[in-house]
């Protein structure tokens, strides 16, 4: 059998009052057609919900598992009417955008930028979430769009496309000799601790990480983790290691750290950023943020590299 809401939202204000009078109240009505409209409900079920006294009602515990599960079903309920009331209008300017941490050394702000000129007045909400709880947050539809690392699991509904690829540079602390090179090999790096993201953070990546330093002839003896980049950046900084970061990561400008450039990485060796989002109903606001993306990230490749000494 089914449940309409609004028999829902009746046994959950009684089961939270524990009342029938005050639960009238609440919801508006007369106690005499609420106290029909449970009892009809517990003749549906075939269970009771409440045990009635003269003075006191309790809930059974059927009834206190139905609690949870009609608390969970009115959130949802409530959740698609203002997804629905959101998508209604075309040209209603309201994004909700997760990211992981890489996307804000220049993608994601130069598009928000861009995308102002054209939506002055749009409403953007920001979450950073790892990839995978990005990847769950879209296929329930909580968020219009998500800045995630590659490679992904393909989730029906859900088109994703590596945005930007930033190659790889040594990031040492500027009282080290490596930091006077301006260039260096990956076996140079051998002697060194390693500063790193988790492998679960991103495991494709810290994977070719270690490739490539296993085809140099060593394994990276990681001394430290962190998941901030600028933690990564200020534990380089005080001497406890070096790390491979991705070239925008210059623009934090961590004093106490140098840039060198690898000479013989591979070309799978890149910090790759993707977006995720549902194409099928998209709002304008949406289809014009993923395009802007699109622009501002081909400019980044296209444009010419600069000095990876930092200045």
């Amino acid at each position: 059998m089914t449940v309409d809401l609004l028999r829902m939202r009746q046994f959950v204000a009684v089961a939270e009052e524990l009342h029938f009078g005050r639960a009238a109240v609440r919801l508006g009505m007369a106690q005499p057609p609420l106290s029909q409209a449970i009892k009809r409900l517990e003749a549906d079920l075939g269970f009771p919900l409440f045990e009635r006294t003269r003075r006191v009602v309790s809930l059974t515990a059927a009834g206190r598992v139905f609690l949870e599960e009609a608390r969970q079903t009115l959130i949802q309920a409530e959740e698609a009417i203002r997804m629905a009331r959101r998508a209604a209008s075309d040209d209603l300017a309201e994004l909700s955008i997760n990211f992981v941490s890489a996307a804000l050394y220049r993608v994601l702000p130069a598009a928000i930028r861009a995308f102002r000129r054209t939506w002055p007045d749009a409403t953007i909400r920001l979450d950073e979430r790892p990839t995978d709880a990005q990847l769950a947050d879209l296929e329930r539809g909580a968020v219009d769009l998500g800045f995630l690392h590659p490679p992904l699991k393909a989730i029906d509904g859900l088109e994703n496309e590596t945005m930007h690829r930033d190659r790889l540079l040594v990031a040492v602390s500027s009282t080290d000799l490596l930091s006077t090179w301006g260039e260096c090999r990956i076996a140079d790096l051998a002697s060194k601790p390693f500063i790193l993201f988790p492998y679960r953070q991103g495991p494709s990546l810290h994977a070719r990480i270690t490739q490539a330093c296993r085809r140099a002839g060593f394994l990276p003896r990681i001394a430290q983790e962190a998941r901030q980049m600028h933690t990564i950046l200020s534990l380089v900084a005080a001497g406890l290691g070096v790390s491979l970061v991705p070239e925008g990561a210059r623009t934090m400008q961590v004093d106490g750290v140098a840039f060198v450039l690898l000479t013989d990485a591979a070309d799978d060796l890149a910090w790759e950023l993707a977006v995720a989002w549902r194409p099928r109903g998209a709002r304008r606001a949406l289809r014009d943020f993923v395009e802007t993306t699109r622009a501002i990230a081909a400019d980044f490749d296209h444009e010419r590299r600069p000095n990876p000494h930092q200045r």
